[in-house]
């Protein structure tokens, strides 16, 4: 999603750039900024805050890997969900050796007390 935003910002500052309208740097950042959707206000608060000027590949750095995280945190959050579902059905996910060495083995009696005939 910002990946795709990200790359028609730099299309549209190579473009201007190419008809000789020259966007400074910390302009293309403000850009970026102010068109972050408001999931990224913490970002926009700290990266206004703390800098004196604003990089805009340092700032795409940035929210990109914010993107990452998020993505990662959303796959993990699938994948635990998925477990429970298994879990909640009856699949354990996590058997032992010893259990899945066992599965489908039936439970024969000892041998010890078998009488053998017409043995000779």
């Amino acid at each position: 999603m910002m990946t795709d935003h990200i790359n028609t910002l730099n299309i549209s500052f190579s473009q201007l750039t190419a008809m000789e309208h020259r966007i400074e740097d910390n302009e293309c950042a403000k850009i970026l900024l102010q068109n972050l959707p408001d999931s990224y206000n913490q970002l926009f608060i700290n990266a206004t805050s703390n800098a004196t000027t604003l990089v805009f590949n340092d700032l795409t750095a940035v929210v990109l890997e914010k993107e990452n995280r998020c993505k990662n945190k959303e796959d993990i959050l699938a994948s635990s969900k998925q477990v429970e579902t298994l879990t909640i059905r009856g699949i354990s996910m996590e058997r032992s050796s010893s259990e899945s060495q066992s599965h489908g083995i039936s439970k024969s009696r000892s041998k010890k007390n078998i009488k053998y005939y017409h043995c000779d």
